[in-house]
């Protein structure tokens, strides 16, 4: 784990409109956005809603504008800008990405899901089952709340291809350790995809 940070409460709120003196606390119902992401969308859609990449201003600043957001959501996650992917939720990403690479798994294989996890990093896992993918749960430990490595250890077979669970937890608020928990994963041969 990683050393806690302190947190400025006030400062923080300060950046999200409405939260004057209350917090919500259902963010898979749509997460509050930050007043300063406010006005880069609505300056990107009142400036260069149009296709990107054509040969008139507008659009070249539309392109460099998209460009520049995957660079920076690349920085900020340590990753390469073509690394990392922008689309509109969690569930389409990882339903796409399932999508996109179900023909790497036979029938027999194992995806290891967890029963903490949002349906977003999931459901599309679990449908896979319909092809043949054997899908074991990672569950929560009930006393803890948390998702222990040792059930992990005894989940992980050969067969194992690929892992899916949270940074953290929508419904315990606990953070899991993805790099302890990938290099589990990868040391047994298989992919994660973490739900960050």
């Amino acid at each position: 784990m990683t050393d806690r940070v302190s947190l400025d409460v006030d400062f923080a709120r300060g950046h999200f409109p409405g939260l004057d003196d209350w917090a919500l606390f259902e963010n898979a119902g749509g997460t509050l956005v930050a007043d300063t992401v406010i006005e880069r969308v609505r300056g990107y859609m009142t400036e260069t809603q149009v296709q990107p990449g054509a040969p008139f201003p507008a659009s070249a600043e539309a392109a460099r504008r998209i460009n520049e957001s995957e660079r920076l959501m690349a920085a900020m996650i340590n990753a390469e800008p073509g690394e990392a992917m922008i689309g509109p939720s969690t569930t389409m990403n990882v339903y796409l990405l399932t999508q996109a690479i179900a023909h790497w798994f036979a029938p027999g294989d194992e995806i290891i899901v967890t029963n903490l996890d949002h349906e977003a990093n999931n459901g599309a896992w679990r449908r896979l089952a319909e092809r043949g993918v054997t899908i074991k749960e990672w569950q929560v430990d009930p006393a803890t709340a948390e998702l222990e490595i040792a059930a992990l250890d005894d989940l992980l077979t050969e067969r194992t291809r690929l892992v899916a669970f949270s940074q953290c937890s929508n419904i315990a608020g606990g953070i899991n350790d993805v790099a302890a928990i990938t290099r589990r994963v990868h040391d047994a041969g298989a992919l994660v995809c973490v739900d960050g």
